[in-house]
C-alpha cells in the first residue's frame, strides 16, 4: 500500500466508527455520533472533506439511499492494519522480519509465553 492511504488521526476515528458500526452510516449519524460520544463538533462541510478523503484512499465507499448518501468501510480493520504492518516492514527493514523482531525487542527479554506464541506462529507458518 503506498504512503497516499495512510490516514491522518481525524481518519482514523472515524474509520473507527465505521469499523465498529454493524451497519453503514449517514454523514448526519457520523456527526451526531461525534458530537454524542467523542464531544467533537463538526459541520457538515468539514466531515464531508474528510470522508471524500477516505474516499480517495479506497477506505470507504458510499451508498446512496434515496438522496443521502451512507458510508462503510471498503477494507476492513484487520486488512488495513496488515497492509499498513508490510508497508513498514517492506520500508523500514527490507521485508527482513528477523530485523524487524530484533528493532521490536531490542535488548528486552522475551518472556517464556512470548516464545512459546512465536514458536507457534512460526510453525504455522511453515
Amino acid at each position: 500500500m503506498d504512503r497516499s492511504k495512510k490516514m491522518s488521526e481525524t481518519e482514523a476515528e472515524i474509520m473507527e466508527v465505521l469499523w465498529d458500526s454493524e451497519t453503514p452510516m449517514s454523514a448526519s449519524e457520523l456527526i451526531d455520533y461525534f458530537a454524542e460520544h467523542r464531544k467533537k463538533v463538526w459541520k457538515a462541510p468539514t466531515l464531508a472533506t474528510f470522508l471524500s478523503r477516505l474516499a480517495q484512499k479506497g477506505l470507504v465507499v458510499s451508498e446512496r439511499s434515496g438522496r443521502v448518501p451512507y458510508y462503510r468501510p471498503a477494507r476492513t480493520r484487520a486488512e488495513y492494519s496488515g497492509d499498513m504492518a508490510r508497508e513498514l516492514l517492506d520500508t523500514m527493514y527490507q521485508g527482513s522480519v528477523a530485523r524487524f523482531f530484533a528493532a521490536l525487542c531490542g535488548d528486552t527479554p522475551l518472556s517464556d509465553e512470548d516464545r512459546r506464541e512465536l514458536r507457534a506462529w512460526l510453525d504455522r507458518k511453515e
